[in-house]
């Protein structure tokens, strides 16, 4: 039982489904290690409602607070830094949408890292830079590391005594719920709340599978306007900081570079589902080399192409890793995935869809029950054969953790083996489910 009262929130919007799956998985473990849980529902029905009064008559730190249908997700965020309808008192506010999940044992390694001496807690399951779990206490360095996950609602824990205590709730509202500002409003109170209070300090805790998206969740809302988003609202939101914040650059550009216009693939995929064009391209021309790091030329042919020419562009693309991984298991005898998780099984999927073979996984190292997935065997570094070293080794694991793979391979002679190709990979996450 933990010792710091937590509130955990969840806005949603017509979303009974994903609701059920979270209760039906979650709740009842969440009570176990005292953590209540804040169902926030502005839904038109009543499915939402039915669904959580089910699960009160067994869970009695459940409740559900009924928000006007008007009121949007950002307003809901803000009353969910007030407190707004909270039956308790609490020492820090989780909130998070409504498709993110932690597992009991992602809790089981969060709660003992929670403490009254941090303002926020921040967790990242993917730590693309591989930053590690440390303190922060520079909030102009925090700015430059890690802005652009703060935008992920469910990364961050807030001490009620510090971050959300004698704020004027109604200056920040004015200033930020608004046209411009809206999309990353509660981005913009963090880093102004920041600079009011009398001291700065951040715990960051980095770990692979701390969390994971549903599989119900669909793209994000903002998906069709997702470059007057980044190319408007982000910008705006990094660019009006206070001057003390000298790190605008960086943190504009990880945003776009590490979630959602990382590769040429992205692109690709937003002309072919007609949310990127030219009338896009040069309306914020200027603006992309802020937010990502793919060259004008690039961006500009992919603008040009018609969304039939970008299909065929993918589906070249997909013939070339087919043949490249198709070479690598002819000229190695044989193809292991590294890794056993989400992207693992995302890559196992592409080679089944490709007709191509592969041995099966290896992982650094084995725990219990993990000697099969989906059907294929699950190997340790230590326990391959001398066949089994020659194989191929597809990298299916975040790319954080590639440095470290890629060490341990070149200790085993096996680096030479190795294939990952950025462009496939961006794919891959983006068109298959685990």
């Amino acid at each position: 039982m933990s010792e710091i009262r937590i509130a955990f929130c969840i806005p949603t919007y017509k979303h009974p489904h994903m609701i059920e799956e979270f209760l039906g998985q979650y709740a009842a473990g969440y009570a176990e290690r005292s953590i209540d849980i804040y169902i926030y529902d502005s839904s038109p029905d009543d499915e939402t409602e039915k669904t959580v009064t089910a699960y009160q008559q067994k869970i009695d730190s459940l409740y559900y607070i009924r928000i006007p249908e008007e009121v949007n997700v950002y307003k809901k965020i803000y009353l969910i830094f007030q407190q707004y309808e909270m039956k308790d008192q609490y020492d820090f506010i989780w909130p998070c949408g409504d498709g993110i999940h932690y597992p009991l044992r992602a809790m089981d390694t969060i709660l003992p890292q929670i403490s009254h001496q941090y303002d926020m807690v921040h967790i990242n399951a993917t730590d693309r830079e591989g930053l590690g779990t440390r303190v922060y206490e520079d909030c102009n360095e925090y700015l430059g590391d890690c802005a652009w996950h703060t935008t992920l609602l469910g990364a961050l824990l807030f001490n009620c005594n510090t971050m959300l205590k004698d704020v004027c709730w109604k200056t920040y509202e004015e200033k930020f719920l608004k046209e411009g500002y809206l999309e990353f409003s509660q981005v913009s109170f963090y880093f102004y709340r920041f600079l009011e209070m009398p001291r700065f300090c951040v715990k960051y805790i980095s770990g692979a599978s701390l969390c994971y998206r549903s599989k119900l969740k669909k793209r994000t809302v903002w998906y069709e306007r997702l470059f007057k988003v980044l190319c408007v609202d982000w910008v705006n939101t990094i660019e009006t900081l206070p001057d003390c914040y000298t790190n605008k650059e960086t943190a504009l550009l990880k945003l776009g570079k590490y979630s959602l216009l990382e590769t040429e693939e992205s692109f690709l995929q937003k002309r072919i589902d007609g949310i990127y064009d030219d009338n896009i391209f040069h309306q914020y021309e200027d603006v992309f080399p802020k937010i990502c790091d793919i060259p004008t030329n690039v961006l500009k042919k992919i603008a040009y192409m018609t969304p039939e020419q970008a299909l065929l562009e993918r589906e070249k693309r997909i013939g070339e890793w087919q043949a490249a991984l198709r070479s690598l298991g002819e000229k190695h005898h044989g193809i292991l995935i590294y890794g056993a998780g989400p992207i693992a099984r995302r890559y196992a999927k592409f080679l089944e869809i490709q007709n191509i073979s592969f041995t099966g996984f290896v992982i650094s190292a084995k725990k219990e029950n993990t000697d099969l997935l989906m059907g294929r065997p699950v190997y340790s570094v230590e326990e391959l054969t001398s066949e089994q070293k020659n194989c191929g080794i597809c990298l299916g694991l975040s790319v954080e953790y590639h440095e470290q793979v890629k060490k341990t391979l070149e200790e085993k002679g096996m680096i030479e083996h190795v294939f990952f190709d950025r462009e496939l990979n961006e794919y891959i996450i983006s068109e298959f489910v685990p």
